[in-house]
């Protein structure tokens, strides 16, 4: 899906191997939160660099967001729970800081900053920091171990209910008693599997406290905790064989300075729903950290190459392991060749397109096809553009999308395809879920972007504007703005017909009677909570698409 490259406080977000190497050798200092997909950045540093940077007015200190699943000199940050700060001077990595230390940050912020300022001014070198955050386990101290295991036992332990939620209340973290908080909830026996900051809203601060809403103080309780934000732990018992919802329920309730500042799940039956509620990307994150969702890209082969080695690019693009679904040939204008290749140089004949599927495969394949420059592919042994060069000709002999956004452009260009919007609704179970997405990726169905969000009241009458004026439209609005749906962007060729065929009638009653194997038929209950609805038409889905996700055909600058 399109993302948005714009700041975010005064974070640019960097997804790609070229966007890394961009931001690390601009002049200045550079400080990036390394974060992975499904945990998300350090929010609870934002005020603080941001304080920092209106402090100093210096233009050389700079900040960036860096996902390390998708940038290749990321990769030994990867499945790592803890919040990574890693800071570059020109190129050059000169410090970092490993856990939200918002002094220690400010401390090296600083000094660093002042360090670049004179070696720009007066000369000097930079001397590179040894940091051995990728260290395998026999290199490791114990701590150190500890932290890169942490994420696939987060993923061991929702997966199979093995873990509680504890909420540090506002007024508590305003103090600085979060840390004291810890500390005792560890010597109690719990360890803490995930740490996150949290504003809660006024409908998920009741939601999370319903069973409190007969208990004086109520209303009271609520202000709090919207007044600023929470600290959220998933916490686990140090020796967890069954769920720690209880233990750590009664924990709370015999100890009196837990009680005044902590609230948590008072039941397991509750559980995943307060996870989807306070920490909707842990909630969905793959089973493992190795785990991510498969991508689509394109190869287009020029005319020359084509003709001389299409069966030989072919089975190196497979032998590199990914998985060939479709391909097309067709002659492109001049036009259609200079919008695809940015170039005003072009070739005669037809071209072939190959859309292909691999995890990680835009920027997977872009780094196979090796640099675009033609005077560079020579010493550019080992990629695909140099094996398959063709000396004579001016242009590469293969081209690849740069972008998700520019994989989906070319797409419809070549593999005409239509888009919808699905709403798996909420009260689903992750099981479910789950079940419904493998159906639909079964059907052929690729799924462009997706996400856990609560729908507005605005939302639901753009996506449901079919269902506006009936009966049972009041009652679709107030289900769908209740709780977290999951949202899908859907792409296949002929996409309506193939959904109708696979969700069968929007009443799970008739459903059963007609397509008792349709996703409603299994999944539904009655005609508002069906299970899924989707765009009635790909006009309609473009519309609910964008509105959803933004263009997913326009890169951001």
């Amino acid at each position: 899906m399109a993302r948005r490259r714009q700041e975010i406080a005064l974070q640019v977000e960097l997804e790609t191997q070229e966007e890394w190497n961009e931001a690390t050798n601009k002049e200045g200092l550079l400080v990036v939160d390394i974060y992975q997909q499904w945990a998300g950045p350090c929010k609870s540093v934002e005020g603080n660099f941001k304080r920092i940077k209106l402090e100093t007015g210096e233009k050389l200190l700079k900040f960036a967001l860096a996902k390390a699943d998708t940038i290749d000199s990321l990769e030994k940050y990867r499945g790592r729970c803890e919040p990574c700060f890693l800071f570059y001077a020109s190129g050059v990595l000169v410090d970092a800081v490993i856990g939200a230390n918002a002094p220690e940050l400010q401390r090296k912020i600083l000094l660093n900053l002042e360090q670049e300022k004179k070696i720009l001014k007066d000369g000097g070198e930079r001397r590179e920091f040894n940091f051995d955050h990728g260290a395998t386990d026999e290199e490791e101290d114990g701590d150190a171990a500890a932290n890169r295991q942490r994420s696939s036992s987060v993923a061991h332990a929702i997966s199979n209910h093995h873990y509680t939620l504890a909420v540090i209340r506002p007024d508590a973290y305003a103090d600085g008693k979060v840390e004291g908080i810890i500390d005792q909830i560890k010597a109690n026996g719990f360890k803490v599997l995930i740490q996150q900051e949290h504003h809660l809203n006024e409908n998920e601060a009741r939601e999370l406290h319903r069973y409190k809403m007969n208990q004086e103080g109520y209303e009271d309780h609520i202000a709090c905790m919207v007044s600023g934000p929470s600290i959220v732990l998933i916490l686990q018992k140090t020796e967890a064989k069954d769920a720690s919802v209880d233990d750590f329920r009664e924990l709370v309730d015999s100890d009196e300075s837990l009680k005044t500042f902590v609230d948590c799940t008072q039941s397991i039956d509750n559980l995943h729903d307060e996870l989807v509620l306070l920490l909707p990307n842990i909630a969905q994150r793959p089973h493992t950290p190795q785990e991510q969702l498969a991508e689509r890209t394109l190869a287009i082969i020029r005319p020359s190459a084509l003709k001389l080695f299409k069966d030989a690019i072919v089975s190196r693009i497979i032998e590199a392991g990914f998985e060939v679904t479709r391909q097309t040939e067709m002659h492109l204008t001049r036009e259609q060749a200079e919008e695809f290749y940015s170039t005003k140089k072009s070739e005669s004949g037809p071209s072939l397109a190959l859309y292909m599927i691999k995890k990680d495969a835009v920027q997977g394949f872009r780094t196979l096809l090796g640099p675009t420059e033609k005077n560079k592919i020579k010493e550019a042994s080992g990629t695909f553009r140099h094996e398959f060069d063709m000396v004579d000709i001016n242009v590469n002999s293969l081209h690849g999308p740069r972008s998700h956004a520019e994989v989906n452009r070319n797409v419809q260009f070549f593999f005409p395809e239509e888009r919808i919007l699905a709403i798996l609704k909420p009260n689903l179970t992750s099981q479910q879920r789950s079940d419904i997405v493998d159906a639909l990726k079964k059907a052929g169905f690729f799924i462009m972007a997706r996400k856990m969000d609560k729908l507005t009241g605005d939302q639901v009458a753009q996506v449901e504007k079919a269902h506006q004026g009936k009966d049972h439209y009041n009652e679709l609005l107030s289900y769908l703005t209740s709780g977290q749906s999951e949202l899908l962007a859907l792409a296949k060729e002929n996409a309506s017909q193939s959904l109708s065929q696979i969700l069968g009638p929007e009443d799970p009653a008739k459903a059963k009677e007609s397509a008792p194997n349709s996703l409603r038929a299994l999944y539904g209950k009655d005609l508002v909570h069906n299970a899924i609805d989707v765009s009635s038409d790909a006009e309609q889905g473009k519309q609910d698409i964008h509105l959803i996700f933004g263009d997913l055909e326009r890169d951001e600058a």
